[in-house]
This record gives C-alpha cells, structure tokens and sequence, in this order.
C-alpha cells in the first residue's frame, strides 16, 4: 500500500506561526544530548570537529554496528561529488582510490580501522581544500563530508544545520513565536483559513479570506506556503508588519503584530452522538498529553461512554508522549511499547503509567497509510491489550527511535538508535500496524491499486473484514448523514460500532462490525 514511503501534504492549510511542516515521519526523542568528538585534529583546531562529533556518535550510538570502512567512503565522496564535477574527478581501483584536481592528484586507501580511514579524509579534505586555492571552503568540504556520511546510513537519521536544528527543537517543543493564523494557497495566491482564539492575528482583526500582498514590505506574489510562513514565525515579542487585501472591501489593510508564543494544538475533541467521544491526534508534541487531558475531561463532563480516536495522518513524534497517550487507555503496568538498542543490554520497557485510566471503556482507532512512529506505538499498544478495534489502512511502518544529540558548534544529529516493538513483538518497520477493518480507498475516481488489495505481507496480522470507502460513503448518504471531511464515512463506522456499548469488548465491535458490512451488502 506504501510502497513509496514519501508522506504527502496532509492539508491543504498550514498554520502560520503554529504549526511545523510535516512531511515525514516526525522523531521518536528519547533525550538530547552534548557530545564532544574526541579525535586530535579538534584538540589542535577546530578543522573537521563537527565531522569528528558526527562521525564518533554514529560509532558509539547507531542502532547498527559501524562500517567504518563505508562510513569514510561516504563521506570522502560526499566532498568530492559537492566540488566542481570539471574540476574534481575520483578514479576508484581496487583498495588505491585517486582524486584529481586540474593536473595534481593524491590516493587513499581504506580499511576498517577508523582511525586509518580518519588519516585517509583528512588527506583527501587537505587536497581539495590546498589545491582550489580556497575555493573549496573548508566550512563547505566538512559539511559535504557529513552529509555524505549521513546519507551511508537509515533515511530518518539527519545531520541538521544550526538553523534548521533550532527549528526542529522548536517544533518538537510545541510552541514558539509566531500570530497564530492557518493559512493556505489557491489559485496561486495566499490566504488566511482562519485565525486562532485570542491570537495576535485575531486581536487584530486579521479576517478569514484575507489575502497577503506583503511581509515588512516583502511581494508575497509567487512565494511558496512554506516561505511564507517562515516570515511570520519568528522570536517572542518581535515585530512583524502584514499587508492583507480584505476581498469585500477590495481594499488593502497593514498591520504590525507582536509575536507571542503560541500553543501548537495537536489534539481536537468533540462530542458525537451525546454518547461517543472523538479525538483527533495530530502529532505528538510536548503538549499533547495536556491537551489530551482538557479533551478527557469534557468527554467525562459530558457522560461519553466510549471514544473513537483518529491517528490518521499522524507522523508522529515524541516516544514520551505516546506512552502517556496510550496509558490512558491501558491498565496501569501493561506495556506499551519496548525498545531494543544495538547492544544486547540496551532495552528498555514502557508501560502504563495511570491508575485512573479508561482501560475499560470501548475504543475505536483509526489509522491510515500516513500513521507513522507515535502513533503507531499507540495503535499497536491498544491493539495489543486486546480491547480496542483498529479501523483504517496498514500504517506508514517507521518502528525506529531517533535521538536528537546538539553539537558543540550548535548544529544537530538526529540519529536512529534503536528500534521498537508492540508488546506481542511486532516488528513495525517489517509489518505495520494492520488494522482489523481494511478501508479500501476507492473514492475521486482512483481505482484501488493491487497493492491496496492484498497489502498485506505473508506471515503478517490479517485484517477480519475488508470495506470499500464508496461502499460506506453510498450506505450512510442513503441513510440521511451529512459527511464531511471532519466527519467522514469511517468516522460514522466507528461511531456507530462503539453506539451503545459500555465495556470494551473486540469480539462484541467485530460483531458489530459484521452486522453493518452485512447491511451494506
């Protein structure tokens, strides 16, 4: 089913000043850590340190045992694939490699002692950098350098510059400056979706509809969402000047706005049915537990009997965070989650954390091919325990944890340092989650594709009943529901398997399940 694991865009709106971009599954942070590379060469200079750091944690730390011998090769090829190809030619022969510059060349050798194949880098490094006259920067060669180690190993592990390191931590965080707006393109044009309660943007007057012209006087005409929303984002209590075309008025408007810290809200609740709660996760941040919480207590409030919990175009993010989410549907002490490291002793467990928790209350998940990491450790965890029914498409399947690791000069290294696992041992890199309801998605024209109709691996979980989303959309159309993208036909299945039940019970939802796919046919 996703076979090209390339996470799309999930929303057509971004939220400015409130939400990160989330293309790929998001981090699994077990911790941040210093670490200083202990090789010569930083003791003397500062050439190649943040090489060192980079190249001493991936030995110590990845979840897989170094090959140094790759690992070098990578990065000496990254330098010279990143230099004028014309220029910068490497000829590779058994055991002796050249590099050649204009009319001068030097050979390295590799083996699979590091600090042999350090020599060899430090050779090739000096060679470019010497004979290009300074043209090849030494700043640019060691982040060629890095970056060709980086691509050596798993997709998820990443060397992050300084920039782009304080982004990621601030997203993760789950709160930084910005107006608080959700904006969107069309028709090649930039609008605001809406604005957020008591927000910057709000208290200003900032309308649904309203389209940019300019930011501190910068065109906006041709720029991409995500640049955009760049300009808005910004330091607390920094200044920020929009100017908005309000389409009613055909009249531009200027505002200068203050930056504030804003809350990234990741959970949404609402009540269905005056008896079933629904709560949308979209990713795990810092404040999502919390948020989860104030959604717990207004279901309570409102007498909710069971809770339909949508993961789907989850990606992810904070291990922590998942396991606080899932605790407060299990039985305290049932585990969550375990996870294994490249050594034998590095393995830790997760279980539940609350006695107070709703491990008796019927649930319902839903998942899709774009529920990825944390929210797979939830699915899988409620799926485990017995109670809850999974309902939707296998998972993204990233059963892998990063940690994120600052660097001396204050860039970072996300790095894959173990894997995880559901409480019954599944593999979710190799299977997935696999839900117990397939939704086949047939719906805008697209056929299902052979993948999407036996998108399960031999020896896997296999789903207990198969429905097509044409099949549900027809079915409840003709029974007089209204939906919608928030409220859409796997929304109203979940609905109305959990109607009416008041203790968790798999076998009783399967029932029920049975009983409509039944109807439907």
């Amino acid at each position: 089913m996703n076979s090209n694991k390339n996470f799309r865009k999930y929303s057509l709106g971004l939220v400015a000043g409130l939400f990160a971009l989330l293309y790929l599954p998001q981090l699994n942070i077990l911790g941040s850590a210093g670490f200083k590379g202990t090789a010569d060469a930083g003791f003397f200079n500062s050439d190649l340190e943040t090489f060192e750091e980079v190249m001493d944690l991936v030995s110590e730390k990845y979840v897989y045992p170094p090959d140094h011998k790759k690992l070098f090769s990578a990065a000496i090829e990254g330098m010279i694939k990143n230099a004028d190809s014309e220029l910068v030619t490497l000829s590779k022969n058994p055991g002796i490699n050249t590099v050649r510059y204009k009319d001068k060349d030097t050979r390295y050798e590799l083996t699979y002692d590091k600090d042999h194949d350090w020599d060899e880098l430090q050779k090739v490094y000096y060679f470019l950098h010497d004979q290009s006259n300074k043209t090849f920067t030494k700043k640019n060669l060691e982040s060629s350098a890095i970056e060709g180690l980086m691509s050596s190993l798993d997709t998820y592990s990443q060397f992050m510059h300084k920039d782009s390191f304080e982004k990621s931590m601030r997203d993760t965080e789950g709160k930084y400056g910005g107006l608080g707006m959700v904006i969107t393109m069309k028709d090649k044009r930039l609008f605001v979706v809406k604005t957020m309660k008591n927000s910057p943007a709000e208290r200003a007057g900032i309308l649904a509809n309203d389209s940019f012209v300019s930011v501190n006087g910068k065109e906006i005409s041709g720029m991409h969402i995500e640049a955009l929303a760049d300009l808005l984002r910004g330091y607390p209590e920094t200044r920020v000047t929009l100017t908005l075309l309000r389409p009613k008025e055909e009249k531009n408007r200027t505002y200068t706005l203050t930056r504030e810290i804003i809350l990234i809200n990741t959970v949404e609740y609402k009540t269905l049915d005056s008896q079933i709660g629904y709560l949308k996760i979209s990713s795990f941040s810092k404040q999502t537990e919390n948020q989860l919480k104030e959604g717990l207590k207004q279901a309570e409030e409102n007498g909710v009997k069971g809770f339909v919990l949508d993961l789907r175009e989850n990606p992810g993010g904070l291990l922590t965070q998942s396991v606080k989410v899932a605790s407060h549907f299990l039985f305290k002490g049932r585990m969550v989650v375990y996870t294994q490291g490249r050594a034998e002793d590095d393995y830790h467990e997760y279980r539940g954390l609350y006695k107070d928790s709703l491990y008796q209350v019927p649930v319902a998940i839903l998942i899709n091919q774009y529920s990825a990491s944390a929210s797979e450790i939830v699915a899988g965890a409620l799926r485990d325990s017995g109670k809850a029914l999974i309902i939707g498409e296998n998972s993204y399947g990233k059963g892998s944890v990063q940690t994120i690791f600052r660097l001396s000069d204050g860039s970072g290294l996300r790095l894959t340092t173990s894997k995880y696992y559901t409480p019954s041992g599944i593999d979710i890199t190799e299977h997935g989650i696999v839900p117990e309801i397939h939704i086949a998605n047939d719906v805008a024209g697209e056929e299902i594709q052979k993948e999407d109709q036996e998108p399960y691996k031999t020896g896997s979980i296999q789903p207990s009943l198969t429905l097509k989303t044409s099949s549900l959309n027809k079915f409840f159309e003709k029974q007089g529901i209204t939906l919608s993208t928030e409220h859409d036909s796997t929304v109203e299945l979940a609905l109305r398997i959990l109607k009416n039940s008041t203790v968790a019970s798999k076998k009783r939802s399967m029932e029920k399940a049975h009983e409509i796919a039944a109807n439907i046919n």
